[in-house]
């Protein structure tokens, strides 16, 4: 079995963290996190659709120069098609963090908190994008509160 060098805390920020316009692979081969949006992952599917790869291979990297695509672009659309064409023996998918349960844990939790103050900070940090991030936010100068 082949080791690998996996950034541990870039996998706790995105179990944490998940998206559901966005899932993430494991390269087994090299421990890097892949990210592809579903706007990619469409945008490959009707590539795929147009070109039919099954009945003719095509040059993936040619067609994309062709199109007036950014270089940033380019590189995202040809990774989500390593992945796809390596699924399950170079890449394999990370698990998506339940969401719902996290944010009811994080409800359950501020009700608990007896400073007023605190307790207002979680309450606006959590009503919106990004509460798991701003929830921790908050609670890094509070470290009774944090460890509890």
């Amino acid at each position: 079995m082949k080791k690998i060098k996996v950034n541990l805390s870039e996998l706790t920020y995105i179990f944490d963290d998940a998206w559901w316009e966005t899932s993430h692979y494991l390269d087994l081969e090299t421990g890097q996190v892949v990210m592809v949006t579903d706007e990619t992952r469409q945008e490959l599917e009707s590539i795929y659709e147009e070109y039919n790869p099954e009945e003719q291979p095509f040059d993936l990297a040619e067609i994309l120069q062709e199109r007036d695509l950014p270089e940033w672009q380019r590189q995202t659309l040809l990774e989500a098609d390593q992945v796809e064409a390596q699924y399950g023996s170079r890449y394999i998918g990370l698990p998506e963090a339940d969401s719902h349960q996290g944010y009811r844990d994080m409800d359950r939790f501020i009700t608990t908190v007896e400073d007023e103050r605190l307790r207002d900070q979680l309450w606006r940090a959590i009503s919106g994008r990004g509460a798991f991030r701003y929830f921790k936010d908050v609670l890094h100068d509070h470290h009774h509160e944090r460890e509890r």
